[in-house]
């Protein structure tokens, strides 16, 4: 078996041929959006994966917001996700990104960045910054006040806010790799396509200012 009955789930000693095996045929019914409403509170999150999953460089298609879905909760699973992946490059940056080689969180020379995350802001290592925040807003974003489960419509305006501000700050993870780990960065974009998905996001519902920009 790959897949527990009637769920999208790989099973404890599912090969690695058989993982995911359920995408566009799980015993018959359509892996897309139209039937997220029939198939749990995760099906976005596992629709927006599967897209990933089939091509990650068709960047357009999977960010772009299907009609069943609502746009709040299309962005809030692909942050979700987002967070998921970058989680990875920050434990792949860990080796050679200390407290010891970048002290301060910077993107390049001209922009410094202070880590507000225990309240008072105040400057700390990169790595650090990075998995502050990290933890920070995978905490915020899982709050059940904010973001209530199963939502299949409009969040709160604090809600919308809050997904703002995980935009903002985390981009700043993806800045600092790309001005100071430029080769590893490069080899990440182009594997996974995060930093491209997260400007495209960004772009449709006009989240923040990246700042500092990469230029890819």
């Amino acid at each position: 078996l790959t897949m527990a009955s009637g769920s999208r789930r790989n099973l404890p000693g599912t090969k690695r041929a058989g993982l995911f095996a359920w995408d566009g045929k799980a015993e018959g019914k359509s892996s897309g959006p139209d039937d997220f409403k029939h198939s749990g509170q995760y099906s976005v999150q596992e629709y927006i994966q599967a897209l990933i999953r089939a091509d990650p460089s068709n960047v357009e298609k999977i960010c772009s917001c299907p009609d069943s879905v609502h746009p709040d909760e299309w962005l809030y699973e692909h942050l979700r996700q987002f967070m998921t992946e970058l989680n990875v490059l920050i434990v792949q940056l860990s080796p050679n990104c200390d407290s010891t080689t970048f002290p301060k969180m910077t993107a390049g020379e001209a922009c410094e960045f202070l880590s507000a995350c225990d309240g008072e802001p105040k400057m700390v290592s990169a790595i650090d910054y990075c998995c502050h925040n990290l933890d920070f807003y995978i905490a915020a974003l899982n709050r059940n006040k904010n973001f209530p489960r199963p939502h299949h419509g409009a969040l709160p305006k604090k809600a919308s806010k809050e997904m703002k501000e995980a935009t903002k700050r985390l981009y700043r993870v993806m800045a600092h790799a790309y001005y100071h780990h430029k080769d590893f960065f490069v080899k990440f974009e182009e594997r996974t396509h995060l930093y491209q998905r997260l400007a495209a996001l960004n772009k449709g519902y006009q989240l923040t200012r990246f700042t500092p920009p990469i230029q890819l």
